[in-house]
């Protein structure tokens, strides 16, 4: 919490205290007041049953409001998270053959499709997400759009076959991305490919020849490595496979963009809530004084209505 006019806090500093204190000097001479009856019991019989902490509850509820508006006046300041404007993000997944490897429980393709879920679920409804899926060609499951849904049914039917297209992916991506529906009043209009595969590009273009136009159009990609490092899984067919963690690297390098390495499924749905958070929130700084002026006002209010209920007197 900052403030814009943090000398005015001296305000709820000085007062309410001085404030405080009348009321406990008011409340001991009422004491001290009634003492002077001799006859205590004959006060009591007349005065009745008196208000007990009932007396003190709308003062507290004065001065808590009073507080809250003093502080209002040094028009305070709050960091909040929003949703960035009009964010698009194409997510390419790699469904090639080698993803039904195993080394990740109970297949690269299965953990790849649980992350994916969790992205979609990450990020706000203001953001507009496409899903590429590739193997050896890429395809165009669900376009541009705000519909989540679409996005986690096209996700569910995934399945692995075939080769390693990730140029094609990467080229579909960008295609995606120049024709979206963009707000030209908006200050940012961030674009991002997030790439998830296990090995080099193995058909289709190579990734190199999309790389310049990524940059030229200001696309970054995200690039998340699946399998386990050093290792060759071999798949149901005999074929082995493994992971190119230097060609992702390369690719998230040239367009500022950032690699992650996934050693598990639990790993890769943290490194998807990750990318989600990065991708479509900003942190912002806030003035909040009318929140705080709500309060005083709450408060405020609170306190006259018990008062005129209990002592049919405002406080």
């Amino acid at each position: 919490m900052t403030f814009q006019w943090p000398w005015l806090l001296f305000l709820p500093l000085v007062v309410v205290p001085i404030l405080v204190v009348l009321y406990v000097v008011a409340q001991m001479q009422r004491r001290k007041y009634a003492l002077r009856f001799t006859n205590v019991a004959l006060l009591s019989q007349v005065a009745g049953k008196g208000p007990g902490i009932r007396r003190h509850i709308p003062a507290v509820l004065f001065l808590s409001g009073l507080t809250f508006l003093l502080i209002s006046l040094a028009r305070p300041e709050a960091t909040v998270r929003i949703p960035k404007d009009e964010a698009s993000v194409v997510m390419a997944i790699d469904v090639s053959g080698s993803m039904q490897a195993e080394d990740l429980k109970p297949s690269r393709m299965e953990a790849a499709k649980s992350a994916a879920q969790t992205l979609v679920d990450s990020v706000p409804d203001q953001l507009q997400m496409a899903l590429i899926s590739f193997n050896a060609g890429a395809n165009l499951n669900v376009p541009l759009s705000r519909d989540k849904d679409a996005i986690r049914r096209s996700i569910d039917r995934l399945s692995a076959n075939g080769g390693t297209a990730i140029g094609e992916a990467i080229f579909l991506g960008l295609d995606q991305l120049a024709n979206r529906q963009v707000d030209p009043q908006a200050e940012k209009n961030q674009a991002i490919i997030v790439l998830l595969s296990d090995g080099a590009n193995t058909a289709g273009r190579s990734p190199e020849m999309t790389l310049a136009r990524a940059k030229q159009e200001g696309v970054k990609i995200y690039t998340i490595g699946v399998g386990e490092r050093g290792a060759n899984p071999a798949l149901r067919s005999g074929q082995r496979v493994g992971l190119d963690e230097e060609a992702l690297q390369r690719i998230a390098q040239a367009t500022d963009g950032e690699y992650f390495y996934a050693a598990n499924a639990g790993d890769l749905e943290k490194v998807y809530a990750d990318l989600g958070s990065q991708i479509s929130w900003v942190e912002e700084k806030t003035e909040v004084t009318a929140l705080f002026s709500a309060m005083g006002a709450m408060f405020f209010t609170l306190a006259g209505l018990l008062s005129l209920w209990w002592f049919s007197r405002l406080p």
